[in-house]
């Protein structure tokens, strides 16, 4: 009897350990797997992100910098410092018109400022010397074609001019004619230019004219 039941005992306590080992196996190989370390998979260098459809980022392109462009030298080119000054020397004749501005006093409406319109010829003759004009202007032909009282523009006639003293510069001249400012401009057939001034302090002359070379 007594060694039946030690057989027994044997048996039962070998169902016993048995399981409790196994489980103890199984629990050491569950942590041995957690503690292997898996490896980071690192991403392509190269490797593209994938966009999602719609808008898409925008990377500007840099261009790379040029080296500045460098100009060849070129010789320099010698041109003439002024153009040749004409000369005015010679008969100069044309037409002009011009208008007179003055105060004037009528019995039957009182004071007023009476302004007459003239066109006429004109002859010049004028002598260059360097830069200097000399010579004389005269007009001729004279008739008034507008005014508030014809009669006192005919009789106040405005007619004369006179000496002439003017400088050239270029294809250009001013100074004085007959105390009047003009100034103008030439060619070496054509001449044309303004005069504008006060005669006595009463009349105002303000006139235009154009001619060629006789």
């Amino acid at each position: 009897m007594n060694l039946v039941a030690l057989l027994v005992a044997a048996i039962l306590v070998t169902s016993v350990l048995l399981p409790v080992s196994a489980l103890g196996e199984e629990k050491k190989s569950s942590e041995q797997k957690k503690k292997k370390i898996t490896p980071v998979k690192k991403a392509p260098v190269n490797e593209k992100k994938k966009l999602k459809p719609g808008l898409q980022p925008f990377t500007p392109k840099i261009k790379p910098e040029e080296p500045a462009k460098t100009k060849p030298d070129r010789p320099e080119l010698k041109t003439k410092s002024a153009t040749a000054t004409l000369d005015l020397t010679g008969k100069w004749t044309g037409t002009a018109t011009w208008s007179a501005a003055f105060d004037y006093y009528d019995p039957n409406i009182g004071s007023y400022r009476e302004v007459c319109m003239y066109q006429g010829s004109f002859v010049m003759d004028l002598n260059q010397n360097g830069n200097s004009v000399t010579g004389n202007a005269a007009l001729g032909n004279v008739a008034v074609i507008q005014g508030r009282n014809m009669d006192v523009c005919s009789e106040g006639g405005f007619n004369t001019l006179g000496a002439v003293d003017a400088k050239v510069f270029g294809s250009g001249f001013s100074g004085t004619v007959g105390g009047l400012n003009i100034k103008g401009s030439v060619t070496s057939d054509l001449i044309s230019g303004k005069v504008s001034g006060s005669l006595g302090g009463e009349v105002s002359i303000d006139g235009q004219f154009k001619g060629n070379r006789s």
